[in-house]
This record gives C-alpha cells, structure tokens and sequence, in this order.
C-alpha cells in the first residue's frame, strides 16, 4: 500500500470537509442576520411605501376566544319597555325572538345634538341591557346609527349584515329616530388564556396579504372580539385587531393566530 498517496487523500477529503463546514457555518450566520433584519424593520418597509400609522395600542397582553349566546328576548321584557312598540307580529311575541324589531311612538329628534351623548341617553333609558352597547357609527347616506355590544370594554365587532350583539337605529329623512333593530349577546365566557400578537403583527399581516397597500394610511387600530361565522344559537368570537385603512376600509386580523380575517357578506344593510 502506498501510504503516501493514503495520506494526501486524507488531507484532501479533510480539506473538502472543512471547507463544506466553513461554507455552512456562514450561511447560517447570513441567514440568522437576515432574520434579525427582517423582524426589525417592517416599519422600515412602512416608512418607504409611504403607509402611514399613528400610535398603536400596547396594553393588551392576553387575549382569550370567548363563547356566548344570543339571548331569547321574553314577551314581558318587551311589554316594559316605554313609548315604543313591537314591529313583530303578535304571534311572534310568544316564540323565542332573537332578533328585536321596535319602533318609537314619537320620532327622536338628533338634528342639532351630539349625537354620542343622545345615542348613550337611549341606551340607558329606553333599551333593554342598553349599557352594554356603544355608539359606533353613523351613516348619513343609509340613515343608521350602528351601536356595538362589549365586554369588558372591548367591543365585540361585526360585519352589520351578521348583526350579533348590536343595536341599529333607523332614522327617516328628517334625521330623526323612528325604529330599531337589536340583538343581544349573554353567558359569555371566557377560554384559555394566550398571548396575543402586538398590533404591529397585525399591520404586517394585512401588507403581506396586500391588503396594507403603498400611500396607504392606517386611521385606527382597536381590540376587541370578531366572528367569521355567526352561528344561530352560541357564538365562538375569537380576539381580534380591527384596523381601519382609510377611514373607509375594515379589516380583522385574529390577534392569537395572526391570519386576516374576511368578513363572508358585503352587504351593510340588516334588512
């Protein structure tokens, strides 16, 4: 055996080894670098596309899917409430109404108010569990003032053609309150708790879907509760960011999983 020649190709494979080893040892500290870039400056990527936003919301740690039901309003509940009436038919009172239909004796006057305040003065006078709602938009062309239930401060969101846990009013065409339309959410509870995801994640996800486009502007960022899938009877919500692009453009992005949420209908009216 030629020992000689043995022992060149020994320091040649060793050679070949170490070389291949070296070459996989910068490309992990290349890539580990890169990852440290990427997490660091999706502001960055903002900033050179021109998408603006102002101060995100940083108090919200823990999060939790929450279940509820909708509540069955009761024939004696609906006979206490004053100087309205029912927009169901009588046979209907006696059936499980999830879904309450009522109209004001008199037309309430908005013109000239401010309108949160005359919205909250309803809610605590004339409608059932009324605190629990707030005032959340007012569309002059449709002539609705849309009213979201919370809980524990968040706002349970929804697209307003699923209509859970929400109070619309109707005004006719000299702004005045004439009827509205309520649903109700009870018995919720609360499941395990998670850490959710910073509002900034939910901004990322929205320009990796597309949905955060260049010279767009970020007008509000929010927590609450959202479901894609309204069911009949319980309600699985999960926690959510809601983020409005433009002022006019909704968005939900599940703040545990971080994937955007799509809301099934289009259509904004309850009827």
């Amino acid at each position: 055996m030629d020992w000689s020649k043995t022992k060149t190709l020994f320091i040649i494979a060793f050679l070949i080894l170490d070389i291949y080893l070296a070459f996989q040892y910068v490309e992990k500290i290349k890539s580990s670098k890169y990852d440290m870039i990427t997490k660091t400056t999706i502001e960055e990527q903002f900033a050179a596309e021109n998408i603006q936003f102002g101060k995100l919301p940083k108090e919200v740690i823990e999060g939790s899917y929450i279940t509820a039901e909708n509540k069955i309003f009761k024939e004696e509940e609906i006979e206490q409430l004053k100087n309205q009436k029912p927009m169901l038919p009588d046979e209907e009172l006696t059936r499980s109404v999830t879904k309450l239909r009522m109209s004001f004796d008199k037309p309430i006057p908005i013109v000239g108010e401010n309108i949160e305040n005359k919205i909250k003065q309803i809610l605590t006078t004339q409608i059932i569990a009324g605190s629990q709602y707030k005032f959340w938009r007012y569309s002059k062309e449709t002539r609705e003032i849309i009213c979201l239930q919370e809980y524990k401060g968040k706002i349970i969101f929804q697209d307003v053609s699923d209509g859970i846990g929400m109070i619309v009013f109707y005004l006719n065409d000299k702004n005045e309150i004439v009827s509205y339309q309520q649903t109700l959410l009870e018995d919720i509870k609360e499941l395990e708790k998670q850490e959710i995801l910073p509002a900034i994640k939910a901004l990322e996800a929205l320009y990796e879907k597309n949905d955060l486009k260049s010279n767009s502007k970020v007008t509000d960022v929010e927590y609450g509760y959202y479901t894609q899938y309204p069911l009949s009877e319980q309600q699985i919500l999960a926690p959510t960011w809601h983020v409005v692009v433009n002022k006019t453009e909704d968005y939900y992005v599940n703040a545990l999983e971080g994937q955007v949420i799509k809301p099934e209908k289009e259509n904004n009216n309850l009827e």
